[in-house]
C-alpha cells in the first residue's frame, strides 16, 4: 500500500488528561463550596458522556460540556463550568503521548505527511499550536469545524481534500472501533485502532507491515 498520510485522532489516541477527570471536577466544584466524590464524578462523567457521545460538538461545545458537567458534579454552577471549560483549553490539562511522536516523527521522516482528525470543539486548534503540533502535522481537520463528526463518512472525505490524496492512500489511527476503525473503513481508509495494550509500538508494526512492498506474485 503506498501510504501517503496518516491521520491521527486526539484525544484517547494522542492527548490525554493529565488526571482523571473526575479528580479535576471535583477539586474545582470544592472550591466553589460543592461537596463532591471525585470517584462518584468519575463515575457520573462517564455516563454523562456516554449517553452524549452520537452527540456532535457545534462550534466552541459549550452547549456539549455544560450538560456534562453539571450531571458530573451534581450542581449547575455557570462560574464553575467556565473554569473547568478554559482549564481544558488550556496545555497543562493535557500530556501528549511521547511515544507516538516519536513513531509518527519516523513516519514523517520517511517522506508520509500527518495529519490529525479528531471529534472535538474550536478548543483543539488552540491545543494544536500550543503544543507546536503543526510542525509535525501538517493539517488538522476538527470536526465542530465541519459541522459533521466521525464516523461519519463526510468527515473522512473532507480530511483527505484537504490532504490532496485519495483515501486508499490514506490511513486513520483512532481509539474507538466505530468512530476511528469502521468509519475510516467505509470511507475508504485502512482503519487502525489505538488501545493502551499495544500502544503505540503496536501501531508502528501494523504501518510498517501496510508500508512494505508486496513481493513477487503480491507475497
Amino acid at each position: 500500500m503506498a501510504v501517503k498520510v496518516v491521520f491521527v485522532d486526539a484525544g484517547g489516541t494522542l492527548l490525554f488528561p493529565r488526571e482523571p477527570v473526575g479528580v479535576t471536577y471535583a477539586r474545582a466544584a470544592r472550591r466553589r463550596g460543592h461537596a463532591c466524590d471525585p470517584v462518584q464524578v468519575e463515575l457520573r462523567f462517564r455516563a454523562a458522556f456516554g449517553k452524549r457521545r452520537h452527540q456532535p460538538q457545534e462550534e466552541d461545545g459549550r452547549a456539549f460540556w455544560a450538560p456534562v458537567v453539571a450531571e458530573s458534579v451534581g450542581v449547575d454552577d455557570p462560574a464553575l463550568f467556565d473554569e473547568l471549560y478554559e482549564w481544558y483549553a488550556r496545555p497543562r490539562a493535557w500530556w501528549v503521548d511521547t511515544e507516538a511522536l516519536r513513531v509518527l516523527g519516523n513516519l514523517s521522516r520517511a517522506g508520509v505527511r500527518l495529519g490529525i482528525l479528531s471529534n472535538w470543539d474550536a478548543r483543539l486548534r488552540t491545543l494544536y499550536h500550543r503544543f507546536a503540533l503543526d510542525r509535525l502535522f501538517g493539517f488538522l481537520v476538527v470536526s465542530s469545524e465541519h459541522g459533521v463528526e466521525k464516523p461519519d463518512p463526510r468527515l473522512f472525505e473532507i480530511a483527505c481534500r484537504v490532504a490532496g490524496v485519495s483515501p486508499r492512500d490514506a490511513v486513520h489511527v483512532g481509539d474507538d472501533e466505530d468512530k476511528d476503525v469502521l468509519g475510516a473503513s467505509r470511507a475508504g481508509l485502512v482503519g487502525l485502532q489505538y488501545d493502551e495494550d499495544r500502544g503505540w509500538k503496536g501501531i508502528e508494526q501494523e504501518l510498517s507491515r501496510l508500508r512494505r512492498p508486496a513481493g513477487l506474485y503480491g507475497r
